[in-house]
């Protein structure tokens, strides 16, 4: 039986993927502990909005732990929490391989640390930096054991750009529950937004920042429907917050075209709304990795127009479950839409090898046993 202690990054319902990444941490310790909850604790640097709603109601094992606090006092309570636990793991969330919060964590007991990856770790460095920075972390007393990363390209950064050996290293794609994401029929959205069904749906869902291309799409819409005038589309963003729609709004507030650019907001009605759509759209033009909307539009059998960006080119497949375009280019967006929504029967295509390819590669399951493996080979390495 192996105990383990999460530290989060997040507070407590964060919200967005973060509640799907705390149900994967949870099943993966829980089958180390051999099923008993007990031998699971989570640290949250932040419990102001309640106990954590994406684990089990009974669930009572979390505290509060802020890990970007570096203080003696807060590493010295860390190391009675990890011990009070008698954790022989630690996973931590977006924490580089060298971390004053490690050496703690070991004076308390813990003897595997490995550190989660949502999004970029380094940018790339020249041979000689990053063989700098590798011997660093070789003889570092406050080190993690592993990484894991959700797609090759953010792994390459860890090796290529941090100098990260690759033994520390894995690559666990997200996955997506395929029973519950999948295809139906729907008027969902028709009928909640009032929608004319003569109007095809293109959807964005997850965060409304600027990394995430929202100028993009709007633009390449813009194009769309008042440049080449379509009367067959319209456009849904789900996840802004607070003002974030603003900025975007005033490029088309004026125009005719204005009711068919929405912004809903931040949605607990995802999965009908990805039911009614036609396609998807992932437009990053920052960074990006291999998203929980990519394989949930996947799952519910939406091809995907991507940008060819990073770890997107890994969560859809060029030709194959999507079409990928140049990021940040609304032009190069709104032809690549244009021939989609000309082309139906290929949309279908895609959208139906999309679903293939969860239920065969990118499932909750393949992702449970792909992360527990990545634990297990970490807890058995010397």
């Amino acid at each position: 039986m192996t105990r383990t202690l999460i530290l989060m990054k997040y507070p407590t319902n964060a919200g967005y993927a973060i509640s799907s990444l705390e149900r994967l941490f949870y099943n993966a310790a829980l089958e180390l502990a051999g099923g008993d909850p007990q031998g699971v604790k989570f640290l949250y640097p932040s419990v102001a909005s309640g106990r954590p709603g994406a684990l089990p109601d009974a669930f009572q094992q979390f505290d509060v732990f802020d890990t970007s606090d570096t203080s003696a006092e807060n590493l010295a309570r860390l190391t009675t929490l990890a011990a009070g636990h008698r954790a022989q793991l630690a996973i931590t969330f977006d924490m580089q391989p060298i971390h004053p919060t490690y050496r703690a964590l070991r004076s308390g007991g813990v003897q595997k640390i490995v550190s989660y990856w949502g999004g970029p770790i380094s940018g790339l460095s020249p041979l000689w930096k990053r063989l700098l920075k590798r011997l660093q972390i070789v003889l570092s007393s406050s080190r993690a054991d592993g990484l894991i990363f959700e797609s090759q390209s953010m792994a390459h950064l860890a090796t290529h750009g941090r100098g990260a050996p690759a033994a520390m290293v894995d690559v666990v794609p997200l996955g997506v529950d395929v029973e519950k994401f999948k295809p139906a029929a729907s008027d969902y959205a028709y009928r909640t937004f009032q929608l004319p069904t003569q109007r095809r749906i293109v959807v964005f869902t997850g965060h409304c920042s600027p990394r995430k291309g929202i100028g993009t799409l709007v633009d390449a819409a813009i194009e769309l429907l008042q440049e080449r005038g379509r009367e067959d589309v319209v456009f849904l963003f789900c996840g802004n917050r607070d003002d974030e729609h603003l900025q975007y709004e005033s490029r088309y507030a004026q125009l005719p075209i204005a009711p068919w650019i929405r912004f809903l907001g931040y949605r607990n009605d995802v999965l009908p709304i990805l039911q009614s759509a036609f396609c998807g759209v992932l437009p990053s033009s920052g960074w990006d990795s291999f998203t929980m909307s990519s394989v949930e539009m996947a799952a519910t059998g939406l091809p995907i127009v991507a940008s060819r960006l990073q770890g997107l080119e890994e969560a859809v497949l060029h030709e194959r479950t999507g079409l990928l375009f140049e990021p940040g280019n609304a032009q190069a967006l709104a032809d690549t839409l244009g021939a989609l929504l000309d082309a139906p029967e290929l949309a279908r295509r895609y959208g139906d090898q999309g679903r293939q390819r969860c239920e065969q590669e990118l499932s909750t399951a393949a992702q449970h046993q792909r992360f527990v493996a990545a634990l297990r080979r970490h807890l058995t390495t010397d």
